[in-house]
């Protein structure tokens, strides 16, 4: 299926789709391909939030009939915090946010719902099972070519295809992400009437920190080597006309240093990969009942585990192509302690589509939308470290390795 002037999206994540939905809602077109043959094939996290400013931007981002199915499927949301203490379960500090009058709360959606909301109108247009392998610049068009032997041509091919992204790897040789020593894992706990008994409605109120510090004499000779868990309920409204909302849960994700697990990297990321429930279990041996039921009752099937790469605070410039760029984790992946590497990869869909539609594609215009995506990611990544030294005494950039991914 060729058609010279189509825009060419590789990979069908929050990002992709997100463009996808732009583009459709531009009249620009467009395919997406995606390497796996269903959309909730593989675990990609859960909860995610849209506050300030990017909440006009996602409406403005979505066709009517996607905003209708999103407006649907978005959970309840409360603004506020609290920290516990990992092995007493008591709480440390807990504050309701005081927002300014007038200013709308966060909204709160599940990843997976949030991507089904996004498929609404543009069915036709995602192709599934498509691996990407390479991209070849013609004269007048790109060339995409998939493991299946097919190819596609188009005006621009957009990477949106993840950490490992093979866009990039092609376009960008010599980029490197660097290794922050801390690894993740992601869970799901559903909230039923014994996590209710354990971990009581009190604790389910909003975002919760859980901290787990370092004792004194491992702190004295191993270095600081804290972990926490971030916690957030997603509650889902049961009187929506959306018959298929899943099951109220408890969204979390256990953040903790490399070094907490004495394994050496190949081993430590297959255990990442093949045991992260387990892991979790282990870890949180010595914490109180409350805090711990979040690990013993989580459906460990969902449980999904990850070392945290970053790009760079300051991403340098590179040559813009007319014909191929990058959005989302592909090029500037970074830490979740942030929270705000969705609203990141949402900020590059609007914006290049944004561009697409006003200035056309071009040597010039591409490389204005990678300015603006760079400077927007920059000041996201900065907030992820700052987020990170605070869980996780997390080092700076510059005292990280760099690494191939």
């Amino acid at each position: 299926m060729d058609s010279f002037n189509r825009i060419l999206i590789i990979g069908a994540g929050i990002g992709g789709l997100a463009l996808a939905q732009s583009l459709k809602r531009a009249n620009i077109p467009f395919t997406v391909f995606e390497r796996d043959d269903r959309l909730d094939s593989r675990l990609q996290g859960y909860r995610l939030k849209i506050a300030g400013p990017m909440q006009a931007r996602v409406r403005e981002l979505l066709t009517d009939e996607a905003w209708a199915k999103f407006k649907d499927v978005l959970a309840a949301s409360a603004e506020g915090e609290m920290t516990l203490s990992a092995t007493s379960g008591s709480i440390i500090a807990s504050r309701r946010d005081r927002l300014r009058p007038g200013t709308p709360l966060p909204w709160t959606v599940d990843r997976g719902m949030f991507r089904t909301a996004m498929m609404t109108g543009i069915e036709d247009s995602v192709l599934f099972s498509k691996q990407f392998v390479r991209y070849e610049l013609e004269d007048h068009c790109v060339k995409a070519v998939f493991a299946d032997g097919s190819v596609e041509r188009g005006l621009l091919l957009v990477g949106a295809d993840g950490i490992r992204s093979v866009v990039r790897k092609q376009l960008l040789p010599e980029y490197r992400f660097a290794d922050t020593g801390s690894c993740c894992i992601y869970g799901k706990t559903y909230i039923t009437p014994e996590l209710s008994e354990r971990f009581p409605a009190l604790r389910m109120r909003w975002f919760t920190a859980i901290l787990d510090s370092t004792p004194v004499l491992q702190s004295i000779i191993f270095g600081e080597r804290p972990f926490s868990m971030i916690v957030e309920p997603v509650l889902f409204n049961r009187n929506s006309e959306q018959s298929d909302l899943p099951k109220d849960y408890i969204y979390w994700g256990l953040i903790f240093s490399r070094d907490a697990i004495p394994l050496d990297d190949a081993a430590l990321d297959e255990a990442l990969r093949s045991q992260p429930a387990q892991i979790t279990l282990d870890m949180t041996s010595e914490w109180h009942s409350s805090t711990r039921s979040l690990c013993e009752l989580q459906e460990q099937s969902l449980a999904s585990g990850m070392r945290v790469y970053t790009a760079s605070p300051n991403m340098e410039e590179w040559a813009p192509s007319s014909r191929v760029t990058l959005l989302g984790d592909a090029i500037h992946t970074m830490s979740p302690a942030g929270g705000v590497g969705a609203m990141a990869a949402l900020h590059d869909s609007a914006t290049l589509a944004e561009i697409i539609h006003k200035d056309g594609v071009s040597e010039s215009s591409i490389g204005n939308y990678e300015t603006r995506m760079r400077d927007f990611s920059n000041v996201c990544i900065q907030r992820s470290f700052r987020g990170g030294g605070r869980l996780l005494n997390t080092p700076a950039f510059e005292n990280c390795s760099l690494v191939d991914v």
